[in-house]
């Protein structure tokens, strides 16, 4: 059974919950105000603006997720990460251990089409660029790919930052909400808790964002299996709503 990813904070270390996959995991519980998780294995990614930290209130407990700013006022995630919150902040750093001055997100919505959630800024944040958003994508075996995510470390270490995989499509399958999603293996990395809502692109460009994961603990396995929610059927619901 797929488990999906997500990190509680509540206190100075982080106490894992759920796994993700391959690549870039859900939400992993985060123990107190700590970083969210990483990566495992991969390698230190470069400064990306858009690849936000997502810090929310779920039944009384802090969590961390993955997110991508697509404008300057809306964020992609897993629809995992808004359910039953009551608050999200949202950092523009990509340092878990400095995520720097908070925005606040003041709505958020999910896609009738499995995974998939949007989070809207309480105020506008301009960045020179934003990811590309395929318009669709098959998951064909055997393409190559990138996750990113703030995700724990191997061996369930704390991260400190964002990390990035590579990684290979083996086909399509379903995601914790029973829309499509693309299977995905790691060839240098795999996600784990915290890597919740991260990207999975081809191409260059988003074809998902992380939803579960083949085990609910990948260990140190670089080459462990996930999920990630396909965009497709939600790609119309991404453009109505937030005019990407």
């Amino acid at each position: 059974m797929n488990k999906v990813f997500k990190s509680v904070l509540i206190g100075a270390a982080a106490a894992s919950m759920a796994f993700l996959g391959t690549g870039a995991a859900s939400a992993a519980p985060v123990a107190g105000g700590g970083a969210t998780p990483d990566i495992v294995g991969g390698t230190k990614a470069p400064a990306t603006a858009w690849e936000v930290q997502l810090i929310f209130v779920q039944n009384g407990s802090s969590y961390g997720c993955t997110g991508e700013a697509i404008s300057a006022e809306w964020v992609l995630t897993a629809q995992h990460c808004i359910d039953g919150i009551s608050s999200m902040n949202v950092y523009y750093s990509n340092s878990t251990t400095n995520r720097g001055t908070a925005i606040a997100a003041d709505n958020w919505v999910a896609s009738d089409n499995g995974d998939v959630a949007l989070v809207h800024l309480s105020q506008s944040k301009n960045l020179g660029s934003y990811p590309a958003l395929a318009d669709s994508y098959t998951a064909n075996a055997g393409d190559k790919g990138v996750v990113m995510g703030y995700g724990r470390r191997a061996n369930a270490v704390q991260s400190d930052g964002l990390y990035q995989a590579n990684v290979q499509v083996v086909g399509a399958s379903t995601d914790a909400y029973g829309g499509t999603a693309v299977h995905i293996k790691g060839v240098n990395g795999a996600s784990n808790h915290g890597d919740s809502g991260g990207p999975l692109l081809v191409g260059g460009k988003i074809v998902g964002v992380c939803s579960t994961g083949d085990s609910s603990d990948p260990g140190a396995d670089i080459h462990a299996g996930s999920n990630y929610a396909n965009l497709t059927d939600s790609r119309q619901w991404i453009s109505d709503t937030a005019g990407v």
